[in-house]
């Protein structure tokens, strides 16, 4: 396939680009593929979605998609099931979030999916608003309280005046066509003093650096992502905005999950050995990953000081 003429993010030239993949999980066109940028280290997909590809993805096939990469445990099939299939992973973020959340803040969540992170926010009384494009969810998460807008436009539209303490998204920002401006509309909505944190996938993961696993890389590269960053090119990305920010290491999966990729091949199987390898194995596999850089997470945090 050909090579880019430059990087898009730090627009380094051609020189600098080599093809990764071009398995790309859901492209029906075929076309498509992943490159890196050896210049700022991101990878990222080329050709992108058009806007009106990308609008029909997120409108009408979102969810199906997502059904199709997790499965049943995933909780795409509605918002109870969504919300329930979340547990451990609020448990998780409330982990880092709650050290940079003050008591009754104004939080805006971009991509809050079925709520699941604004309701115990909500109920901690924060106050809490969301960021949802696609109509699945937005109405439920409207009914039980939150005001919800379809875009970050729409919402500076309605409430021109509205500033945040918080804005929070997880993995949103490697589906984002253009993540610094992005972020920078995130900074002018922030009040002075306030954070936005975020989360996205780590493509230093050790199912694709270390693993060699066809059907992982055949699954891992997918064509609801732009973006794949490592921790140097997300900070190369932060490096831009002209504020302080912090990157934190996480990992989501554990052995268990590692092992059914190695056996089986696909995704699942959180949790299937811990009774065998005990929780200390587990936690102790997990922070080894993290230590070692081959995490598959990266958390950010933006402080706006001015």
């Amino acid at each position: 396939m050909p090579i880019p003429n430059s990087c898009p993010l730090c627009e380094a030239g051609n020189i600098n680009q080599k093809t990764v993949t071009s398995h790309v999980f859901g492209d029906k066109e075929s076309n498509r593929a992943f490159y890196q940028c050896m210049s700022c280290d991101v990878r990222y997909q080329y050709p992108a979605l058009s806007p009106e590809e990308e609008s029909r993805f997120y409108n009408a096939e979102f969810e199906g998609f997502m059904t199709s990469r997790s499965g049943v445990s995933g909780g795409w099939q509605g918002a109870e099931s969504h919300i329930a299939a979340n547990r451990q992973t609020v448990e998780r973020r409330m982990q880092y979030l709650l050290p940079n959340i003050t008591a009754q803040s104004d939080i805006l969540e971009v991509g809050c999916s079925s709520g699941f992170m604004l309701f115990p926010q909500k109920a901690e009384g924060h106050t809490c608003m969301g960021i949802e494009p696609s109509g699945f969810f937005s109405e439920y998460v409207r009914s039980r309280g939150i005001d919800i807008y379809s875009s970050l436009e729409e919402l500076i539209e309605k409430k021109p005046d509205k500033k945040f303490d918080v804005i929070q998204h997880f993995f949103v920002l490697e589906h984002i066509a253009d993540p610094l401006s992005f972020l920078n509309t995130q900074l002018s909505l922030l009040k002075s003093g306030g954070k936005i944190i975020f989360e996205i996938p780590n493509v230093a993961d050790a199912l694709n650096t270390i693993y060699d696993i066809p059907l992982f890389e055949r699954f891992y590269w997918s064509i609801a992502h732009p973006w794949y960053f490592s921790k140097s090119s997300l900070e190369y990305l932060l490096g831009k905005l002209g504020q302080p920010y912090e990157i934190i290491l996480d990992q989501r999966y554990d052995l268990s999950n590692h092992i059914t990729w190695a056996r089986d091949g696909k995704p699942g199987g959180m949790g299937r050995y811990t009774d065998k390898l005990g929780v200390e194995i587990e936690e102790a596999y997990k922070q080894s990953l993290i230590n070692n850089g081959f995490c598959d997470t990266l958390i950010g945090v933006i402080n706006k000081i001015s």
